[in-house]
């Protein structure tokens, strides 16, 4: 595999790990009754997700990329 389709495959692990992350932390939040589950687990996989990109932009800038 070339290093474009290496990059794109780390930013799908990343963004997935993200999502996946944010969704289960909405979910458990949706326990307090501050929000419904189905709201909550949206609002996590979103929050999951721009964390996750901020997450890979510090990595590859610490590696010089």
């Amino acid at each position: 595999m070339d290093d474009d389709g290496r990059d794109f495959m780390q930013w799908i692990d990343v963004l997935a790990k993200g999502i996946i992350a944010g969704c289960a932390i909405g979910y458990l939040f949706s326990f307090t009754d501050l929000m419904s589950p189905g709201k909550a687990v949206a609002l996590g996989g979103l929050a999951g997700c721009l964390a996750s990109i901020t997450f890979k932009n510090r990595q590859d800038d610490k590696k010089g990329k």
